[in-house]
């Protein structure tokens, strides 16, 4: 297959619906059979040993799960008391009562996913953003409103937003790329006169997002106010090992972060065709990430807006780990917040 024709199928996977998607799981299954051992039996014939898929049944439902996270250790989210007793039952979830401020509440009060209704589909539409599927196709799948979808997405990734990388570890790779200035949905309300579609795209303000990711595919990223660096150090601070060694190119902020954050600092300067030091180091593979995410965004969404650009990029986290991401996983990492409670709506 042709290298662009191959690129707009790639890019038109996320369009799929769940029938289709496994249709193509199918088609690619009966055309290559993944072995993984050959047992000699007792005739001598070779037995292959065929992957087994995951099994979807195995996937805990999210709104049990966070349910039962939150009743080995309830907590009141407006004061923070454990002092909290059971009160009643509403809408099929158990409603807690604090001894202390005398509210009452649920697991998901004060949290994104407060006041989100169809949990049953949820699962479903957690499936479809491992898969970075779009708002038409998910909500026209999960028979749900446009706006509904659009919420659900945002509500989801607010809860998995700051997941940084605990540490930065061995060869760190640091660097800063540009997003354009998007309002993308704002019809009210905008800090600058309209413009059509296409209009002074050098004149709109270039956004700094920063990533730093290290040879094990941990990554922390954010989006800059500026280049300076405490700006940068509001983002890496903790989160980059002392022992670690990290290349960045040559600029005035990388090396007063090192300075500040104390770790071996391999500079690049790549404006002189500087792009590897020592054979080891160089900032190819943050390169690689930075142009992935930007065909990602570009491509998949058509741009989105800078008010939502940490979502995306705490969505991108999670799809490029080492793990692979799958539904069961996306909902551990979501239900895990609900050990201590610390979620707040936005």
């Amino acid at each position: 297959m042709q290298s662009e024709l191959f690129k707009n199928f790639i890019d038109s996977i996320s369009t799929l619906t769940s029938e289709q998607r496994d249709i193509l799981n199918n088609s690619l299954l009966s055309t290559q059979i993944e072995v993984t051992e050959v047992v000699e039996t007792t005739d001598s014939e070779p037995v292959y040993s065929e992957s087994i898929p995951n099994n979807d049944n195995a996937t805990p439902d999210v709104e049990k799960s966070i349910l039962a996270q939150f009743a080995e250790n309830p907590r009141c989210p407006k004061c923070k008391s454990h002092s909290v007793g059971r009160w009643g039952i509403r809408n099929g979830r158990q409603r807690y009562h604090c001894k202390t401020c005398d509210s009452t509440f649920n697991a998901f009060s004060g949290t994104p996913l407060a006041r989100l209704r169809h949990p049953e589909k949820w699962n479903k539409y957690l499936a479809g953003m491992t898969h970075s599927m779009v708002l038409r196709p998910a909500a026209a799948e999960n028979a749900i409103d446009l706006k509904t979808a659009f919420r659900w997405r945002h509500r989801f990734l607010e809860v998995i937003n700051n997941d940084q990388a605990e540490e930065l570890c061995g060869i760190t790779e640091l660097d800063e790329t540009f997003f354009r200035e998007s309002f993308k949905g704002q019809r009210e309300g905008l800090p600058r006169p309209t413009r059509k579609r296409g209009n002074d795209p050098n004149k709109a303000r270039k956004v700094p997002v920063m990533v730093a990711r290290d040879r094990n595919r941990n990554t922390v990223d954010g989006v800059l106010e500026n280049e300076s660096a405490n700006e940068l150090c509001r983002h890496l601070n903790g989160r980059i090992s002392i022992q670690a060694t990290v290349c960045a190119d040559a600029h005035l902020a990388h090396e007063k972060l090192a300075d500040k954050l104390g770790f071996v600092f391999k500079e690049l300067v790549t404006s002189a065709g500087q792009h590897v030091v020592e054979g080891i180091y160089h900032i190819q593979t943050v390169n690689s990430y930075h142009s992935h995410l930007k065909r990602w965004i570009g491509g998949v969404f058509q741009g989105v807006a800078t008010r939502y650009l940490p979502h995306y990029l705490a969505w991108r986290r999670e799809l490029t780990a080492a793990k692979k991401l799958t539904v069961g996983r996306l909902i551990s990492r979501i239900t895990e917040h609900w050990c201590f409670q610390p979620l707040t709506v936005t």
